[in-house]
This record gives structure tokens, C-alpha cells and sequence, in this order.
């Protein structure tokens, strides 16, 4: 009985040691599943933060990507065509590029820059057109200023009464017809001319008719003489002819011609004497030095000659003065 009961009391000890054994263990599974949840959540919380911490960089990758982007967009369609418009506008305003330049400017200034084509080229248009209405405005004032000038060359050049040349065009004349006759070894004779027998006619008739046969005498000059001769009115009614070429016996033969004339010209005047020429020729190879005013100087001379004659005998034939001491005689009418 007693082993009975020891055996069951160690039974029951087993067994109660056997529930403690299993609570023990019960407990230490409890405490691992603790140890595990919390392991899990502390897992858990780091990759939580992980996820946030990759979400937030790639909202700042989409972020920068995106501003990126703009950036180079920005660029490609505003900076490098405002640029370019920039460096092309001086450049075609300096006339170092074409304005077709500006049909490159791409992106959002590439209407403004097709628009500044356009402007351009109206501008350019119509400077072309103003520039061009300009030089015809030049044209037509410096065709008006030259006609003006030539005018005013030649009244200053010309006797307004005759027609014929004046003192100081003779001056320039006849030191280029004597440069010309130096350099060709050629001749050049001078007719010095003088209306005798004037002063009574503008006593007698009035000096309208002294200015008619001037005026007459200037169109007998210009009809007769050559083309590169040349007639000049040196005041009153004293004229001086340049006969380029001719030599002295040609020009005597000139002189005897207008001489004739003009006493065919004043043959129907109703005066007491009628006018008449008194002409001294001479040849610049006669003359020392052979000048201008030695050629004039000498032709003044033959004339007081002839002069001379005509007062010691009006009946007596009309002289033209020659050289010095001689006289070639003609008939008057």
C-alpha cells in the first residue's frame, strides 16, 4: 500500500514536474514569439522608413529630372534662340549677315524672329526706295546745279551784248592756243580789231543803233570765222580774234574779209562817216617773246598803224596795219 502510494505520489510529482517543464516552456516560447513580434517591428519600422526614405529620393530624382528637363527645354526653345537673335540683329544691322539669317532662330522666338524678317525687310525695302529717290534728287540738283553753273561760266565768259567771248576768257584762250602752237611748231595770229567812226554814229543815230551794229558785227564774226577760232568783245568797240593755225598771210586775208563786210553792213547808215574796221595783225612768230602779251602787244600796235594812215587821209584807201612800217592796202566801199 505504502508503495502504492509512493508510487502515485511520484506520479503526481512527475507530473506536476512535467507541467512545469511545459509552462517553462510555454513560457520560453512566449518570451522567443515576443522577441520575434518585437524583432518583426523593428524590422518592420526600418524598412518602413527605408520605403519613405527611397520614396522621398525619388520624388527629388523626379523632381530634378523634371527641372532638368525644363531646364534644357527652357534653353532649347528661349536662351539659345534669344542668343542667336541677339549676336544676328547688330550683325545685320552692320550689313555682315543676311536678314535670311534670322529664318534659322528656332523654338518660341521663331515667330518673333520671322516677324523681325519681315520688318526688316519692309525697312530695307523702303530705305532702297529712299536711297534711290535720294541719289535721283542728287542727280536731277547736280544736273540743275552744273546747268546753273554753266550758265554762269558762261555769262561770265560771254559779252551779253555781241555774244562773243569777253576779255577774260580771252586771257585763258589764247595761253592754251599758244601752249597748242608751241608744243604741234604751228602757227597762231591775232586780229586786233577797232571801230572807227563809232562815237558819231551813237552821237548821230543813238546808241540803240551802236548796240544793233555791234550785235551785227558779233553775228558777221561768229559766221565767218572757223570753228577753232575765236571772237572777243574787249569793251566798246574793241575786239580782239584768235585764229589758231593760221599764219600771218592767212590772216591778213581773214582781216581783209571781215573788213568787207562790215562796210557792206554800215553802207546804208545815214551818218557823215560811216564806221569802218581798223584791224593790226600779227603772228607769234614774229613777236620776242613769244607770249601772249608780246602777240597782243604787238596786233595793238599795227592798229594805232593803220589808225595813223586812215586820219592823214580819209579819201585814201583802208589800210590793214601789217608789220611794223608796212601797209597792205584794200579798197573801201
Amino acid at each position: 500500500m505504502q508503495d502504492v502510494l509512493s508510487a502515485e505520489a511520484a506520479h503526481h510529482s512527475d507530473a506536476r514536474s512535467h507541467a512545469l517543464t511545459l509552462i517553462v516552456q510555454g513560457s520560453l516560447l512566449l518570451g522567443e514569439a515576443m522577441a520575434l513580434i518585437w524583432l518583426a517591428e523593428q524590422i518592420w519600422s526600418g524598412l518602413w522608413v527605408q520605403v519613405v526614405c527611397l520614396g522621398q529620393f525619388l520624388l527629388a530624382m523626379s523632381a530634378a529630372s523634371a527641372a532638368i528637363y525644363c531646364s534644357a527645354k527652357r534653353r532649347r526653345q528661349l536662351i539659345d534662340p534669344l542668343a542667336r537673335l541677339e549676336k544676328l540683329l547688330p550683325e545685320i544691322s552692320a550689313g555682315e549677315a543676311p536678314i535670311d539669317d534670322l529664318n534659322a532662330i528656332e523654338g518660341r522666338l521663331a515667330p518673333l524672329a520671322m516677324r523681325i524678317h519681315g520688318l526688316l525687310g519692309e525697312i530695307r525695302s523702303q530705305k532702297s526706295e529712299m536711297d534711290h529717290e535720294v541719289r535721283q534728287r542728287i542727280a536731277n540738283r547736280t544736273e540743275a546745279l552744273e546747268r546753273k553753273i554753266g550758265s554762269l561760266k558762261h555769262q561770265a565768259t560771254r559779252d551779253g551784248l555781241t555774244g562773243l567771248l569777253n576779255r577774260r576768257a580771252l586771257d585763258e584762250h589764247l595761253a592754251k592756243a599758244i601752249e597748242r602752237t608751241t608744243l604741234a611748231g604751228s602757227y597762231v595770229s591775232v586780229l586786233m580789231v577797232d571801230v572807227d567812226n563809232f562815237k558819231p554814229l551813237n552821237d548821230t543815230l543813238g546808241h540803240a543803233a551802236g548796240d544793233e551794229l555791234l550785235r551785227s558785227m558779233g553775228q558777221i564774226f561768229r559766221s565767218t570765222l572757223r570753228e577753232n577760232d575765236a571772237a572777243f568783245r574787249c569793251g566798246g568797240d574793241e575786239f580782239v580774234i584768235v585764229l589758231d593755225g593760221l599764219h600771218f598771210a592767212q590772216a591778213i586775208a581773214v582781216a581783209e574779209r571781215l573788213g568787207s563786210m562790215v562796210d557792206g553792213l554800215v553802207k546804208t547808215l545815214k551818218v557823215s562817216k560811216l564806221p569802218r574796221l581798223s584791224i593790226g595783225t600779227a603772228c607769234l612768230n614774229e613777236v620776242t617773246p613769244r607770249t601772249a602779251a608780246a602777240l597782243l602787244e604787238e596786233a595793238d600796235k599795227r592798229l594805232y598803224v593803220n589808225k595813223g594812215e586812215r586820219k592823214r587821209g580819209s579819201a585814201a584807201p583802208a589800210p590793214v596795219a601789217t608789220a611794223p612800217g608796212k601797209v597792205a592796202m584794200r579798197k573801201t566801199a
